[in-house]
């Protein structure tokens, strides 16, 4: 993922939210390069209804979220 996990993860903090290592049933959202990916984590995301976006959608989100 360009620019790497740790930038958006930084990113995510920043505008106050929680980053996790693991896809759990309080995860709300899974950023992730292939939103189809067949990854662990992304078929955990969808047995849980967990929504799972792109990058650029998540982006558009936090600048949402800033206002």
């Amino acid at each position: 993922m360009e620019p790497p996990r740790s930038w958006w993860e930084e990113d995510a903090r920043a505008a106050g939210l929680h980053v996790g290592d693991n896809v759990t049933k309080k995860t709300r959202l899974l950023v992730a390069a292939d939103p189809d990916s067949l990854s662990g984590k992304a078929k955990k995301g969808r047995q849980y209804d967990i929504p799972i976006v792109h990058p650029v959608a998540y982006q558009r989100m936090l600048a949402d979220l800033d206002g």
